[in-house]
C-alpha cells in the first residue's frame, strides 16, 4: 500500500480542505534545517540525499519526504510519500505533524489525521512512531 500525506499548519477549525479560505497562506513550519532537525528527531535514522530528499525505513514502512529547502528558508509544508503498514505509519505521521505543531492531511481519504482517526498500538510503538518491542 502507498498512500500521501501533507503536513502543514493548517486552520484548527478546518474539518475538510473546502472549509479552507482560498486566500490561506500556511503558516512556516520552521527553517529547512529546523524541519529536518525535527524529523531526525521522530524519525530516527532518515537519511537525506544531495537534492534534499529524506528517506526513513520504519517498522513495516517507509517514508519518502522531500525537504529540499534551504537551511535558513522557511518551509511550508511537508509532503509524506508512505509504503508499507498503513496502521503503523499513520503513528510515525501523526507524530511527526505533532512534533511540527501542525496537522496532517491524508490525500486518499480526504481527512486530516487525528489521534481517534489513528488506531491505538498500545505497547508497539511511542508518541514518535518507533519500535518499541
Amino acid at each position: 500500500m502507498s498512500w500521501d500525506v501533507f503536513i502543514m499548519r493548517f486552520p484548527p477549525k478546518a474539518e475538510a480542505m473546502d472549509e479552507i479560505p482560498e486566500d490561506w497562506e500556511p503558516p512556516s513550519l520552521g527553517a529547512g534545517c529546523d524541519v529536518r532537525a525535527v524529523l531526525a528527531e521522530v524519525l530516527p535514522g532518515i537519511e537525506y540525499s544531495q537534492n534534499g530528499w529524506g528517506d526513513y525505513e520504519g517498522p513495516g514502512f517507509s517514508i519518502s519526504t522531500p525537504v529540499n529547502e534551504a537551511d535558513d528558508a522557511p518551509v511550508a509544508g511537508v509532503s509524506l510519500f508512505i509504503h508499507g503498514d498503513s496502521e503503523v505509519a499513520a503513528h510515525a505521521a501523526l507524530a511527526v505533524a505533532d512534533a511540527l505543531k501542525a496537522r496532517a492531511f491524508d490525500t486518499g481519504s480526504g481527512d486530516f489525521f487525528t489521534a481517534d482517526w489513528v488506531c491505538t498500538l498500545t505497547g508497539v510503538i511511542d508518541d514518535h512512531g518507533r519500535d518499541i518491542k
